[in-house]
């Protein structure tokens, strides 16, 4: 998912089966429409809709400002656009984009059902070196998979005895950040194959993993020298319990080969909510008929996937925008003055995310806007996804206004600025590693 979930502004119950209920509706129609054309998407989007309405209370006031900008602008530019469009096609374009992104948003939440679980290991706490490289690839594997669940379920471990401290917070913060540049389960790849038309998710992941690798070797090792790291206090983490993140990660990649046809994030979104539902049933069977496994299932429908409620608005509102853009773009014949999308453009672009994001900018306002004045260019749509990953991964490590980091600051006591600050030469680090990673992708694609 995406990399914050409000905790504030409780919504009335009575809201949140209808939103469920709708949310639910949602994700069976899109993953419907990814699989046959017969159904029209934009059944999926208005449900999506509806269920933001329902939950706007629960939006945290910068991304409901954020939002309603992004509406603002988008439908101003739909509007312009309707000079040389079909009104109805383009309307309609405009209610259904994104909804594949927020239905993975939706649908990933149900991992937590059967991954959380295994997120229970030795009950002794660690302690040291070991237990910090421990606790940064467990936020990091874990984090790919069930998104910021298991960022939370580890800082609330580890802050059960004693505050969490600044190191702890840097450790999750970087583990699970790096998360964005690979995982197919993570908001990011969502937006970013949204807006790159073309991307292909084996060249993302494969391209993603060994720059995660190398930017959790510099964070980590940074964070090792520290003189009190022989203290720090690990979450008790047995890795044996990632075959789960393994076994989606596989189910994945053997559907995309299967059935190359059906979208990315339609598998995704069918992956998500049939495992955790076929592993719960077969734990009813085993309890002799007992309905515990369902019911929980039915109760995450119900009152757990309306906490996502910030996020749909603001990816809907993104999808909007993106279409308003591409709208005016087509219309008014604007251009950028560019002929192709190099990875000196990309390194632009990597810097104005990283420093909007510090100033509070959500990454997706920034992928949005790129991807629709992007839209008519010659570009490598790998390339470009790519950097849309980079954008999203840097700027939840780098702005002290990110979800993840607003998320440790409200439930855990942990200053977002002095977070911001501790990992503020690891955010320059890896914005050069990245840099000079786009490079070589770029050198590589000519042979």
């Amino acid at each position: 998912m995406s990399h914050s979930q409000s905790q504030t502004e409780p919504v009335s119950p009575r809201f949140f089966p209808l939103a469920g209920g709708l949310l639910f509706l949602m994700i069976t129609l899109s993953v419907l429409a990814g699989l046959t054309d017969a159904l029209p998407s934009w059944w999926a989007g208005l449900c999506g809709w509806l269920a933001a309405l329902l939950l706007l209370s629960r939006v945290r006031r910068m991304q409901l400002l954020q939002s309603g900008v992004m509406l603002l602008v988008g439908v101003s530019c739909l509007l312009w656009g309707l000079s040389e469009a079909d009104a109805i096609t383009l309307w309609l374009k405009a209610l259904s984009a994104n909804q594949a992104l927020v239905t993975m948003l939706a649908a990933v939440s149900f991992l937590r059902l059967v991954a959380a679980s295994q997120m229970q290991g030795e009950r002794s706490e660690p302690q040291g070196v070991k237990a910090f490289w421990k606790t940064l690839l467990g936020v990091h594997l874990f984090g790919a998979v069930i998104n910021i669940s298991a960022m939370v379920i580890m800082a609330e471990r580890l802050s059960q005895r004693q505050p969490l401290t600044m190191t702890q917070a840097a450790t999750l913060s970087r583990g699970f950040g790096t998360a964005a540049l690979w995982s197919p389960f993570f908001a990011a790849m969502g937006v970013a194959l949204t807006n790159s038309p073309g991307a292909h998710l084996f060249i993302l992941a494969l391209a993603g993993l060994p720059i995660a690798v190398c930017a959790l070797w510099i964070g980590g090792s940074d964070m090792a020298k520290d003189a009190q790291i022989e203290a720090f206090k690990g979450y008790p983490l047995d890795l044996s319990a990632l075959w789960i993140p393994s076994l989606l990660a596989l189910f994945i990649m053997i559907g995309h080969f299967l059935l190359p046809t059906v979208p990315v994030l339609t598998l995704i979104s069918l992956v998500s909510i049939l495992l955790p539902l076929l592993m719960l049933a077969r734990i009813s069977i085993q309890q002799r008929g007992t309905s515990h496994g369902l019911s929980a299932y039915r109760h995450h429908i119900l009152h757990v996937i309306p906490n996502i409620g910030s996020e749909l608005l603001l990816f809907l509102s993104a999808g909007v925008l993106a279409v308003g853009i591409g709208a005016l773009v087509s219309t008014t014949h604007f251009s950028l003055g560019l002929t192709v999308f190099s990875a000196w453009h990309a390194c632009g672009l990597l810097v104005i995310s990283l420093l909007l994001s510090i100033m509070g900018v959500h990454p997706v306002i920034t992928i949005a806007t790129a991807g629709g004045l992007l839209a008519n260019l010659d570009t490598s749509p790998d390339l470009l996804a790519m950097t849309f990953l980079m954008c999203w991964s840097g700027g939840v490590i780098g702005s002290p206004l990110s979800g993840m980091h607003l998320t440790l600051a409200g439930r855990f006591n942990v200053s977002n600025y002095t977070l911001f600050m501790r990992n503020r030469l690891f955010s320059i680090k890896f914005l050069l590693l990245q840099i000079i990673f786009l490079h070589l992708y770029e050198q590589a694609s000519l042979f």
